[in-house]
């Protein structure tokens, strides 16, 4: 295996268990920063900020608190839809979208050790992202989501259909919360990655830990 392979492969194997997405909206008022610490200090592997209306320069500085925030805690930090924006600040890698940058085209931009994830709604769109180096594939949504409303469904029987085959961790993705998180955890998902389960709950690290109890007893 080459060496800048290698490592991504060691990133991307951190992706076990609770996903965090954090951004401007569905935060009931608190910053980023804060449903963050609050989501890592409950357990979560990972933080993605999405984030499409702040000004470049407010989104580096944001960016680059939430990398020493999760590096301090050895917690994984991506980036939504910017390889520059991960490349300049150092996160761990990229998310991605099938009508996003592809992914060649994030690791003309990202360093050798970062990784790019990319969403996927069917089995043959898995199959395609690993083909082309997805690090970690998402499958979604898995269930209604209120936070991005224009998502295809999936559902969990895809979602364990690409668990089958799928040679990188898979993630779901798609209205996962406390009830449903452990169809995820049984359908073979190596991750559940969230927003509003966490960013609205009045307690956002204590419904991590709920989160991640659940997910992990299934897979128990």
């Amino acid at each position: 295996m080459h060496l800048a392979e290698s490592a991504r492969h060691a990133v991307a194997s951190r992706l076990a268990g609770i996903y965090v997405i954090v951004g401007p909206t569905h935060s009931s008022g608190r910053t980023e920063l804060d449903i963050a610490r609050a989501a890592i200090d409950g357990g979560a592997c990972a933080i993605q900020l999405r984030d499409k209306s702040s000004s470049r320069t407010d989104l580096v500085a944001l960016a680059e608190k939430l990398r020493r925030v999760c590096e301090d805690a050895s917690a994984l930090f991506i980036v939504n839809d910017d390889p520059y924006l991960a490349a300049m600040v150092g996160a761990d890698g990229v998310h991605v979208g099938q009508t996003d940058s592809s992914i060649d085209s994030c690791r003309s931009v990202l360093h050798g050790h970062q990784i790019v994830g990319r969403s996927n709604a069917t089995v043959d769109e898995a199959r395609e992202s690993i083909q082309h180096g997805a690090d970690y594939v998402a499958v979604g949504a898995m269930f209604r989501s209120s936070t991005k409303l224009d998502t295809r469904p999936a559902g969990v029987a895809t979602l364990a259909a690409v668990a089958k085959f799928a040679d990188v961790p898979v993630v779901a993705i798609g209205g996962i919360n406390a009830d449903n998180v452990a169809s995820i955890a049984a359908a073979g998902a190596n991750a559940a990655c969230v927003a509003s389960a966490v960013t609205e709950a009045a307690d956002p690290e204590q419904a991590t830990k709920e989160l991640l109890h659940n997910f992990m007893s299934a897979k128990s």
